[in-house]
């Protein structure tokens, strides 16, 4: 059975942007629940952010000192990407993802997709356990 940690929110990396509509509703949905549902995926090598930007961003303007995080092995065949900019002329690919990251920018939001297999999920982790 797989784990969330967590992780000190300022560690995590991204590698694209959020959309500001989006983290308004995540930030509203955290708030109301008064939890998290989901933990964001981030590689285990690089803590960079596969999935949940709009959640780190949410968390963080909540004022959130952790973060629930499933940590994977990014360069497994368990993760694969997607692009869902097929009009990019750039080819996606786990390195661009890690190299993005690790060069401190982002890719536009909903640029990549990335499917975990047995992906953790439901943890329901109340908010106040991140402050």
């Amino acid at each position: 059975m797989k784990k969330y940690i967590l992780v000190d929110i300022n560690r995590l990396r991204t590698h694209e942007r959020t959309s500001k509509r989006r983290v308004n509703q995540v930030q509203k949905k955290i708030k109301d629940l008064s939890m998290v549902k989901n933990p964001v995926v981030a590689d285990r090598k690089t803590l960079i952010v596969l999935d949940g930007h709009h959640r780190l961003a949410a968390l963080k303007r909540l004022g959130a000192k952790k973060i629930p995080v499933l940590v994977v092995n990014y360069l497994s065949k368990n993760v694969r990407v997607y692009l869902r900019r097929k009009n990019l002329l750039v080819a996606i690919i786990k390195q661009a993802v890690i190299n993005m990251a690790l060069d401190n920018k982002n890719f536009p939001e909903k640029t990549t997709r990335h499917l975990i297999k047995n992906r953790l999920k439901n943890i329901n982790i109340a908010i106040k356990q991140l402050r």
